[in-house]
């Protein structure tokens, strides 16, 4: 019978201490495998080890129980006397965890992807099934968080409002429609916000949007080049114009 490699339990660059149950979860105690660590400030690398603390982190549920990463950090001395980060924390590698995160890698990416699929609410009410404590909140916030894989330029995007609280509080989504995935979540729908984020980003050649005249001024003053709505929308047989799909098939459902 082949035996249980423990290495594979973790992400990479952890090594399993110990495993027991705890109120009804499983925890993982765990350690580095690296035997040094570089200064986030002077990129020295030092083996001076100053003290140690816990990192707690979430990860994929397991056998029906929620999975607790116990990570023993390590601080380290900075031999640099130039240095002004005397002592420093090592970081663990990318494919555990992102520095100060609370989930290891591959659950916030689960996390994401839920999000991206259903929004919030229902991405909550699935993740409780899935033993995800995970609010609605966390589950929006994780959208704009993206991996360096996904750095490319956006060149056609799609700009509409959405709800932070229905009634009360709205933001602004950018889609990119070639790659079908959220890329940013503004924090409102003002123009000038959503003209900021679009000089930023003065790769975009076509934007669809709704008939929003504030988000029509700022597409323009922020890329005079690009091509938007009226330029590649379609007209419904009642003579409105529409910049997407979704517009369109609200105007021919509601055209008599």
């Amino acid at each position: 019978m082949a035996r249980l490699n423990m290495k594979a339990l973790l992400p990479v660059g952890l090594v399993v201490e110990n495993v027991c149950t705890r109120n009804g979860a499983i925890e993982i105690s765990a350690r580095s495998t690296a035997s040094a660590a570089s200064c986030p400030c002077c990129g020295r690398r030092s083996r001076h080890v100053h003290s140690h603390y816990l990192r707690h982190l979430a990860d994929l549920p397991a056998h029906g129980c929620q999975v607790r990463l116990l990570v023993a950090v390590r601080r380290f001395r900075c031999m640099s006397r130039r240095c002004r980060q005397a002592i420093f924390s090592e970081r663990l590698r990318p494919e555990a965890a992102r520095p100060w995160g609370r989930r290891t890698t591959r659950m916030q990416s689960l996390v994401r992807h839920l999000a991206l699929a259903l929004g919030g609410r229902p991405a909550q009410a699935l993740g409780r099934r899935l033993l995800l404590c995970v609010s609605k909140d966390t589950f929006l916030r994780s959208l704009p968080a993206v991996s360096a894989v996904d750095m490319t330029e956006p060149r056609v995007i799609g700009i509409d409002d959405w709800a932070w609280r229905k009634g009360q509080r709205y933001g602004t989504l950018i889609c990119d429609l070639e790659r079908h995935r959220v890329i940013d979540l503004l924090p409102d729908r003002e123009p000038a916000t959503v003209e900021a984020w679009l000089k930023d980003h003065p790769g975009i050649g076509i934007v669809a949007r709704d008939r929003n005249g504030g988000y029509a001024g700022a597409v323009a003053r922020a890329l005079p080049d690009a091509v938007h709505p009226l330029a590649v929308c379609a007209q419904t047989a009642a003579g409105q114009r529409v910049a997407d799909r979704w517009h369109l098939l609200d105007c021919a459902g509601s055209s008599p």
